[in-house]
């Protein structure tokens, strides 16, 4: 397998002009001069490759490590079997009822997390402890004329009552010193259901919140079942420098996939994220290569790439082209098409034997590609392009 070579010139021209990064490289040089002490900003949404920390572990490290950290989001309470993010112990007893965006008739209000966490009595409790210390924490919840309030205890002091009941049902959020706490613990207080979208720690100094959800077996259509508003509301307050969009991998193991239809309910979302965070930056990554037993074009033992994959990149890298972002071919960055197949078969394996999923090594290899191309401008095929490979 075969590392982008890049030579120091190469990267100093990259990062001069970084096509689609210009607003993301702007504020790393901003924080770096010291001009900004608001966090480097980056929200990453996607499908199982970053539904746990596996991949995106190398990105936060390598971020964390040059900026410190800040902090990050979180999913509201264990939406799903495994979730555990890197530095958290997360809980949830009691009768919390996880609603998920991922089904077709999902119905009721959801955020970025995709996930909405309820629960009406005391008895239903959720924690949050931190391997290291937060000055604050923020809540985002669904409030309307019905919900009620939640308690929210910080370490040992005495639990604050947080009411929720709007006029107007809406995102409702509220940030809470924490004065250096490790441990949350949050619970409704019995007056009424309370909806929990997602939750965040925040730590002093500048650093980096890179805020990472994906849900398994996601589509792009998944956006299609957010809240337009909340989801407006919700990246507005962020304000990213960056927002990454990590679908495809699904959409393309579907033979019957209408790509000029995708292309419009992608590029809607893309809209809607450019409106609410006009100065962040977009970044669309194009799936990884991925192979299966059936139609296709064949790689070999029976293996074969499915059709749609490539069109569904082709797609992604127009609509990038076409809106000022950024496209990074993931597949490419694997070695090209049947890569799959090599990576599933290599000693040791990068990939499980599905030809979809990242083992960790794997994803470790991705990881330091891809933050290399979006700390420096190198696409995954041909801007900024390398001029020789050299051995991994």
């Amino acid at each position: 397998m075969f590392a982008a070579f890049v030579t120091p010139l190469q990267a100093a021209e990259c990062e001069n002009s970084p096509r689609g990064l210009e607003q993301f490289h702007s504020a790393i040089r901003d924080i770096e001069a010291g001009e900004r002490s608001r966090p480097l900003t980056i929200l990453h949404l996607g499908d199982s490759h970053i539904s746990l920390d596996t991949f995106t572990r190398g990105l936060r490290t390598r971020w964390e490590e040059r900026f410190g950290s800040a902090g990050r989001g979180l999913m509201p309470g264990v939406p799903f079997q495994y979730y555990a993010p890197d530095g958290f112990n997360l809980a949830m007893t009691g009768p919390w009822s996880i609603a998920s965006s991922l089904p077709a008739d999902a119905s009721g209000p959801f955020g970025l997390q995709g996930f909405r966490a309820s629960a009406e009595t005391s008895d239903a409790v959720m924690t949050l402890e931190a391997a290291e210390p937060f000055s604050r924490i923020e809540l985002e919840l669904y409030g309307g004329p019905d919900t009620g309030a939640v308690l929210l205890k910080l370490d040992n002091a005495a639990a604050l009552k947080l009411a929720t009941r709007m006029a107007k049902p809406g995102l409702l959020r509220i940030t809470v010193p924490a004065a250096d706490a490790r441990r949350a613990t949050l619970r409704p207080s019995g007056s009424g259901p309370v909806h929990l979208l997602g939750w965040a720690v925040a730590r002093k100094g500048a650093g980096v919140r890179y805020d990472s959800y994906g849900i398994v077996a996601a589509t792009a259509a998944i956006t299609n079942r957010w809240d337009k508003d909340i989801v407006g509301a919700q990246v507005a307050a962020l304000k990213p420098d960056l927002v990454i969009f990590g679908y495809g991998t699904n959409e393309g193991y579907n033979n019957g996939l209408d790509v000029e239809a995708y292309s419009a309910l992608l590029g809607g979302f893309i809209s809607l994220m450019a409106s609410a965070a006009p100065e962040a930056s977009i970044a669309l990554l194009g799936p990884f290569d991925g192979a299966r037993r059936g139609s296709g074009e064949a790689c070999s033992g029976g293996w074969a790439t499915p059709p749609k994959l490539a069109l569904l990149r082709d797609a992604q890298r127009a609509l990038a082209e076409g809106r000022g972002g950024f496209f990074w071919d993931g597949a490419a960055a694997m070695g090209g098409r049947c890569s799959a197949d090599d990576w599933a078969r290599a000693s040791p394996p990068l990939m499980y034997a599905d030809r979809v999923h990242l083992r960790r090594k794997g994803a470790e290899r991705l990881s330091a590609r891809l933050w290399e191309a979006l700390m420096t401008g190198l696409h995954g095929e041909g801007v900024c392009a390398p001029t020789k490979p050299s051995p991994d």
